[in-house]
């Protein structure tokens, strides 16, 4: 895994694929006219200007899609709220109901035996209904505070962050969409933290674990490696989905990109994953293999570049 793509950007026989250098050879293919007239879209080429109507649509594209995954992240948390809440709930009215029976125990001047008994059972059925209660409320809770950092798309702020805790965050945040089909294996290495926009890279998490929950279509396993790296930090997700097709590969981080259902249509999830890492002066690659999975390697410096603006936001084309 992690493997480098050959300078001129093509993809290598194992099929990886390093975003943002295949755009440049596009129109030195013989036949790329063709090929480019039945795609849906295409991106610019780095190298020819693109019009402020093009560069407006996309941006506000990709906001729409960052507006998009905060819906999908509210509507799955409300999802996964709903049970916790719903043991609470019942669990309420039970203590309700015992507190009434323990209060005309107590009531009465001398308490017998069957009195006595009762009062136990009632003491250890209080102490399994706390138990479940106080796994609901870390449930919650621990829910809670995985949408606070995603809550947040844009913020331009940055900070030093545990990219492990960032990565959890999204796992967390993806429960609901596995439905105990898929297995997640992690393999952390000790990492120091990265100088970063933390509600980006939180977003690449998202989208990249997303993406590989998506592609695998029954029982599977996502693993995340994470490693020291000569560039700074490498992380890895590993899925053994159904795998992206050779021809299909190049295209992946063009805006339109995705393969959901074995059928390509629109998405801008990979997409926005390179304009963060890109800005963070990072890489973004692939390997796929049709029908064994894909791995995307992201690494990461540990310093922002220089050039990085803080106020602005992840997505180049956007005004």
């Amino acid at each position: 895994m992690g493997q480098r793509a050959p300078p001129d950007g093509d993809p290598q026989r194992d099929g990886t694929l390093v975003a943002g250098q295949r755009a440049r050879r596009q129109d030195q293919r013989p036949g790329a006219g063709q090929r480019g007239a039945a795609r849906s879209a295409q991106p610019p080429d780095p190298d020819v200007p693109v019009s402020p109507d093009a560069s407006t649509e996309i941006g506000d594209a990709v906001n729409s899609a960052k507006l998009a995954t905060l819906g999908m992240l509210v509507a799955g948390v409300a999802h996964e709220v709903n049970t916790p809440l719903g043991a609470l709930a019942s669990n309420h009215d039970v203590i309700k109901r015992a507190m009434g029976k323990l209060q005309d125990i107590l009531a009465d001047d001398v308490v017998d035996e069957t009195e006595l008994t009762e009062v136990r059972r009632i003491v250890r059925a209080l102490d399994g209904i706390l138990k479940v209660n106080d796994l609901a409320v870390t449930r919650v809770l621990e829910l809670v505070g995985s949408l606070r950092s995603f809550g947040r798309l844009d913020r331009s702020e940055t900070d030093r962050l545990d990219l492990h805790e960032g990565i959890d965050n999204a796992l967390v945040l993806l429960r609901h969409r596995m439905e105990r089909r898929v297995r997640i294996e992690k393999e952390y290495a000790e990492l120091p933290p990265i100088e970063c926009f933390p509600q980006q890279l939180n977003q690449v998490f998202m989208n990249l674990l997303l993406n590989a929950i998506q592609a695998i279509e029954g029982e599977g396993t996502i693993t995340v490696v994470t490693a020291p790296d000569d560039r700074g930090v490498r992380i890895e997700i590993h899925d053994t989905g159904r795998g992206i097709p050779p021809e299909l590969l190049e295209t992946i981080f063009e805006p339109g990109f995705t393969t959901k259902g074995n059928r390509v249509g629109m998405g801008l999830g990979l997409l926005i994953s390179r304009q963060i890492v890109d800005r963070h002066g990072g890489r973004i690659a692939v390997r796929s293999e049709t029908g064994r999975g894909s791995t995307f390697t992201v690494t990461l410096p540990l310093e922002l570049p220089d050039e990085s603006d803080a106020g602005g936001t992840p997505s180049d084309p956007a005004p």
